[in-house]
């Protein structure tokens, strides 16, 4: 689920977490393994993956995959059979506040949406939820709806937009406190140029603060992206691209 970028967060002091922590990571998968049911293969085969501050990974495969269950399980919304993820060092069960600042995920689809609501007030309801302060929700309300070319939305519902402008918005909740990872499923869905754009500026404003994105959409989508490293998921596990 969407997480920090334009406001403030309390509670919490990544570069002690970085400090106290050298070698780790903004987000480690270490030997994942998910089997839905034990008469079905498993859709995660000790699945590995690192990702290195101020870098973007993609990774790619067919539909079904298991794409966005690695992705779910990095978010800490589903717990894998066995292995870990990591943020910075930190497991999601270690310290649950903490995690859920820092990651920030952006299902595919138009999940996370409620028709009735208008732009603002959608962002206003997001950044309670992702623990933006009270004093600072406003700001960063604001701030995002310039930030994400939605000021002429703003007081519009969600029904009544387009899909592309239901992305933006989706895109802006992604961003909207200063998530330290992001992991983005299908994020071009219905986007046009102007909308990737944003979010390719979005992308860039985490790597400028050493966090990382992990990118994952169909193999074969035409993507005008530099990405450190290229996988898809083959058989429940990662294959350089």
């Amino acid at each position: 689920m969407p997480e920090p970028a334009l406001g403030q967060r309390e509670d919490i002091d990544t570069s002690v977490a970085r400090i106290s922590r050298p070698a780790a990571a903004p987000l480690t998968l270490r030997g994942l393994t998910k089997r839905w049911r034990a008469d079905l293969p498993l859709v995660l085969d000790e699945l590995d993956l690192t990702l290195e501050p101020g870098t973007t990974t993609w990774v790619g495969g067919r539909n079904g995959v298991g794409k966005t269950t690695m992705l779910r399980v990095a978010a800490g919304l589903i717990d894998a059979d066995s292995g870990r993820a990591e943020v910075w060092g930190v497991a999601p069960n270690e310290n649950r506040a903490r995690y859920q600042r820092l990651v920030s995920f952006l299902p595919a689809g138009d999940r996370g949406l409620y028709a009735r609501l208008t732009v603002r007030r959608q962002l206003k309801f997001w950044a309670r939820i992702a623990m933006v302060t009270p004093a600072h929700v406003e700001a960063t309300v604001e701030s995002a709806l310039d930030t994400f070319d939605l000021r002429e939305l703003a007081d519009r519902r969600v029904d009544r937009m387009s899909m592309g402008q239901r992305q933006r918005l989706r895109i802006a909740m992604t961003f909207l406190t200063r998530p330290e990872v992001v992991l983005l499923d299908e994020p071009l869905t219905s986007l046009d140029a102007e909308g990737a754009a944003v979010l390719q500026a979005a992308v860039g404003e985490v790597l400028a603060r050493d966090g990382a994105v992990l990118w994952c959409s169909p193999s074969g989508e035409h993507l005008e992206m530099a990405f450190a490293a290229r996988w898809t998921i083959e058989h429940g596990r990662l294959v350089a691209a």
